[in-house]
């Protein structure tokens, strides 16, 4: 499992460097690819607050409408 776990990590580090390294070329600096891996980083984060607060609100209704059946049938 600790293999996994660090090869895992590893791939992570080299594929950020990659795109990094990507943007540097394009951009032409790396304060310019940093803005950039910024504004992407910023986006996913936006990305999967919205689905994690989509999931909780769907969670609460099902809950509730479990609750209010289970209360009927009393």
């Amino acid at each position: 499992m600790g293999r996994f776990l660090s090869g895992l990590i590893v791939l992570i580090a080299a594929i950020f460097l990659i795109i990094l390294l990507y943007f540097r070329i394009v951009e032409g600096s790396f304060e310019e690819a940093g803005a950039r891996m910024d504004v992407l980083l910023g986006a996913a984060a936006e990305e999967t607050e919205e689905a994690a607060g989509t999931i909780a609100r769907e969670t609460d209704e099902a809950v509730d409408e479990t609750m209010r059946e289970l209360n009927d049938d009393n």
